[in-house]
């Protein structure tokens, strides 16, 4: 016997990632918006421009996932990561940032990114990031 249609519509919202987005362009904020909630399985709850903003969001929201640039309005994000990977352990960290740096990327994922994904390349890219992301989720 099968699951009433209720029961599956449940479970998948349970399963999509709830995000918050961190970026201080509202343009690219709203553009990120639009797309990320076009997708079936992916819901952006919030958008902050500041890392005092986003910690808002996460206390008022209780996301399971966040794409942080790097840059915010009260400065870097890097320390942000390190916090939000603390009070959400298992929560997905994407940082989406315009600077191409090796160690950048090194020091973003050892504050406890999951991972790195630039925005110069395709919105595809960052879906299957944070989908990938999402089947495994940090352990530290």
């Amino acid at each position: 016997m099968s699951e009433p249609l209720g029961a599956t519509a449940v479970q998948a919202q349970q399963q999509a990632l709830r995000l918050v987005i961190g970026e201080n362009n509202a343009d690219l904020a709203l553009t990120l918006t639009l797309l990320l909630n076009a997708e079936p399985d992916i819901r952006c709850l919030a958008t902050a421009g500041s890392s005092s903003a986003v910690l808002g969001a996460l206390e008022t929201h209780s996301p399971n996932a966040f794409v942080l640039d790097l840059s915010l309005d009260d400065g870097s994000s890097l320390p942000l990561i390190a916090t939000l990977r603390a009070r959400a352990p298992r929560a997905v960290i994407v940082v989406y940032t315009g600077h191409k740096n090796p160690m950048l990327d090194e020091q973003c994922v050892r504050s406890g990114a999951d991972a790195v994904v630039l925005k110069t390349g395709d919105i595809d890219e960052l879906l299957a990031v944070l989908r990938q992301a999402a089947l495994h989720p940090h352990r530290g």
